[in-house]
């Protein structure tokens, strides 16, 4: 005998079609019953689902109950009950694919004549939320589950006819929940895209053809260097310059002399293309004598620690796990700290580019008597940052869509196709963390952005610092006293956090007010680059000869430690839904604990360059990451656009555990800088070439 709760305890378990269509769940009974208020829902003359949706759903109904293959390939691709909901596996797939080819326009022809339906299959992911269920459960349903289920929402993959609409599914699921709680309601539904075929589509075959000029351009420049080789008796000499990236980069900086260009203009314009040429300055390691060699290791390790923080955000966001709970209780443990504080990564490159810039800047101001063209200054950051951003951004607007598929595709990808057609021409002028913050083209180009504002203010520092050294000093004080200061007031007047939580223990309002007045604004992140601006000058003023005691050897690298470990460590409290830190901590935190980590990256440089590093300087200075700090822009731009096909492309919900997060981390890491070099060698190292060919440089 079937109990009176059994078919909504069905209907909420079966997922998907026990929610809008039926769910062949235990008994024939229930399925009937299921259908039959189905029906009830679509002949309501008071519902607002369209005539035409509501004819196509009972037809598909029809043919469901007589077993047309077409209707049972539908309801098979609907999600069915799966092992988890007590673990937190609230959303239920379904099968994709299936239903996309349940119903798919060629195969209509294969189908009876009598049974042709006037529509095909679509997707979509329907939300019903228990926020606002009555906190105790309807008659005949387990109260254990009830509790589970109350305040959360679940998620189910349906396969609809396609004249129905993400609006009408919503309707139809609401009114279906609604009869059995009313406090039960469905949110939203999110249905597979309508994609523009790709050979109407002219934006997009514009893209592919300008990106497929490049790679034409690299296999002639290529073929000419090869032809040139094989006609020439003499080696070329290798250049030891690097393909500097801009993530904290500047010309010539940690790698060596100038290269010397030969031959006519059209000679070095197709050599610029050449991928062997380009491959080798890549990868050479021979000339690189600089002194400050660690900084490539800081910035491949950086990168690396970037990498794998959005692959646990990421894979949060966009993976479906079976085991939620699990998933939510990581951020407790101490090695995962490393990851919920990982933002200061990001602090460790904008230390980076104030040191290099002051560096080079002022190594070439000594070379010249003090002149500089300030003018070229800005117009080689800008041709280094923006080509390679733009040629991303123009992927993502009209050829990511097509790059994969799945249930949760559109969702994943709406921020990178969408806003990158509406606002790519923010991101040409850096003002992202400005307009449209909310709605950003690539959100992790923020970063950009902020690194270029403080490209243009840097050269007044530089000025002082080089004409008087003593005012540059002091400007340099004043402004981190003065960033450190209005950060930490700014955060305790608004009671801010102190740092992008893990945990929820702040609302959702107070980190997107933080996110979005301090995390991503330049007069709140400064601090880092003023101390590598400071650092840069020591390190010119010295060149490395630098004489630290023993003791202060000691007392330097247990001070940096302590300070570096402590702003990791210091938001574990917060971090684990312990408690959030007091106001007062908060600002200080906030305020203080970036300019701090860069203190301690200050010490690493100096103490290295100086013949104090040990290990430490070993590791960083280890000749096989030069290479791969070289393309540690393409990689920061190239990663999240990687991470987002592969994980909005997946069907399937996983089990998580550590070892699942690791194993997609070295993907990640490994795939990012494949993509990277194929970058770097056909489109970053060109531009960078043609750059020198255009302004005439040596």
């Amino acid at each position: 005998m079937t109990t009176p709760g059994s078919p909504l305890l069905v209907q909420l378990l079966a997922v998907a079609v026990a929610l809008v269509f039926s769910g062949p769940v235990a008994r024939a009974s229930d399925n009937h019953a299921l259908l039959d208020r189905l029906q009830e829902v679509l002949d309501n003359p008071a519902s607002r689902i369209g005539a035409l949706c509501r004819n196509d759903t009972l037809f598909y109904l029809d043919r469901l109950r007589n077993g047309s293959p077409w209707a049972l390939k539908m309801f098979d691709s609907t999600a069915k009950p799966e092992s988890g909901v007590l673990t937190g596996g609230l959303t239920f797939l379904g099968y994709y694919s299936e239903c996309i080819a349940a119903l798919e326009s060629g195969l209509q022809a294969a189908i009876n004549e009598s049974q042709v339906p006037p529509f095909t299959s679509t997707y979509c992911l329907a939300t019903v939320s228990f926020k606002n269920a009555q906190p105790w459960p309807p008659k005949g349903f387990p109260e254990y589950l009830w509790k589970e289920l109350h305040g959360n929402s679940m998620r189910f993959g349906l396969c609809v006819p396609s004249s129905c609409g993400e609006k009408e599914i919503t309707e139809l699921a609401a009114e279906f929940v609604q009869a059995f709680d009313r406090g039960v309601n469905a949110t939203s539904t999110a249905c597979s895209p309508n994609r523009e075929p790709y050979v109407s589509n002219v934006p997009a075959i514009s893209v592919t053809c300008v990106l497929m000029l490049f790679v034409v351009m690299a296999f002639v420049g290529t073929a000419y260097d090869v032809a040139q080789n094989l006609g020439s008796s003499h080696k070329k000499p290798s250049s030891s310059r690097s393909v500097d990236t801009t993530m904290a980069s500047n010309e010539g900086l940690v790698n060596g002399g100038p290269i010397v260009d030969r031959g006519s203009p059209f000679t070095r314009a197709l050599l610029a293309f050449s991928i062997p040429a380009n491959g080798a300055k890549i990868f050479n390691t021979s000339g690189t004598k600089e002194f400050i060699q660690v900084i490539h290791g800081l910035r491949f390790f950086s990168m690396a620690w970037i990498i794998i923080g959005h692959t646990f955000s990421f894979s949060t966001q966009w993976v479906t796990y079976r085991n939620m709970d699990d998933l939510r209780v990581i951020h407790k443990d101490i090695i995962t700290q490393g990851l919920a504080n990982g933002t200061v990564t990001v602090d460790t490159f904008f230390f980076i580019s104030g040191l290099l810039v002051v560096y080079v800047t002022l190594k070439q101001m000594a070379s010249n008597g003090g002149n500089t063209r300030w003018l070229q200054f800005y117009v080689h950051r800008y041709w280094r940052m923006t080509p390679l951003m733009m040629a991303v951004i123009a992927f993502c607007a009209v050829l990511l869509p097509y790059c994969g598929d799945g249930p949760r595709w559109k969702e994943s990808i709406s921020t990178y196709d969408l806003n990158c057609k509406a606002n790519w021409w923010v991101n040409a002028m850096y003002l992202q963390n400005f307009i449209h913050r909310t709605d950003m083209c690539l959100n992790h180009t923020w970063y950009s952005a902020v690194d270029f504002q403080f490209y243009i203010i840097s050269p007044f520092i530089i000025i002082a610092l080089y004409r008087q050294p003593r005012l540059g000093l002091l400007m340099i004080i004043a402004v981190l006293m003065g960033t450190g200061i209005f950060t930490a007031a700014y955060t305790a007047i608004y009671d801010l956090p102190a740092a992008p939580y893990m945990s929820s223990i702040t609302s959702t309002d107070k980190m997107n007010d933080f996110m979005g007045y301090v995390y991503i604004k330049p007069y709140c992140r400064i601090g880092p680059f003023l101390v590598g601006m400071g650092t840069g000058y020591v390190l010119h003023r010295t060149q490395g000869s630098i004489i630290i005691r023993k003791r202060y050897r000691w007392l330097g690298w247990m001070s940096c430690a302590g300070v570096m470990l402590g702003v990791l460590y210091a938001m574990w409290p917060a971090n684990t839904g312990q408690y959030a830190p007091s106001r007062a901590w908060a600002a200080s935190y906030g305020g203080f604990a970036r300019s701090a980590w860069a203190f301690g990256l200050a010490w690493i440089i100096i103490a290295s360059v100086a013949g104090y590093g040990g290990v430490v300087s070993k590791i960083l200075s280890w000749k096989a990451l030069v290479p791969l700090s070289r393309l540690t822009f393409s990689a920061y731009i190239i990663h999240p656009v990687l991470m987002v096909i592969f994980y909005g492309s997946r069907e399937e919900s996983f089990d998580y555990s550590a070892f699942l997060l690791i194993y997609f981390a070295i993907g990640n890491i490994v795939l990012t800088y494949l993509a990277s070099l194929v970058l770097s060698l056909v489109f970053e190292a060109p531009i960078i070439g043609m750059e020198k060919l255009l302004m005439k440089r040596k």
